[in-house]
């Protein structure tokens, strides 16, 4: 099986599937091209999978230029979901990392209004 195609078969949109709170704010940041959103998975004794995003600085707040972690379980349900892809598989003998991408569903739920339940 190619790794590089391994995690994108699976995930397709459900209909009638709800997502968690969070999940506009994450599009947000997916769709954000200053932003880029990386899916790393670590090897080793303790295998890990992380969901970053790189923060720019932002000279007002004085804050940034780092990266900052986002909320596993909202992107989960996204991929699961259809709304973001991954990219093509990076991998060193410490990890592998693979760029998150907004599918066509997701540019579409991104560009929405928010509505209240």
């Amino acid at each position: 099986m190619n790794s590089t195609l391994a995690g994108q078969a699976r995930h397709r949109a459900r209909p009638g599937s709800t997502l968690p709170a969070g999940t506009q704010a994450v599009l947000a940041v997916v769709g954000d091209p200053q932003r880029p959103v990386h899916l790393v998975v670590t090897t080793g004794r303790v295998a890990r999978r992380s969901f970053i995003s790189w923060q720019p600085w932002d000279a007002a707040a004085r804050t940034g230029n780092c990266y900052t972690a986002l909320p596993a379980s909202v992107c989960d349900a996204l991929l699961d979901a259809g709304l973001i892809t991954l990219g093509a598989v990076v991998q060193d003998p410490q990890r592998q990392v693979q760029a998150i991408g907004l599918t066509e569903a997701g540019r579409l739920r991104r560009s929405r209004p928010a509505v209240a339940a």
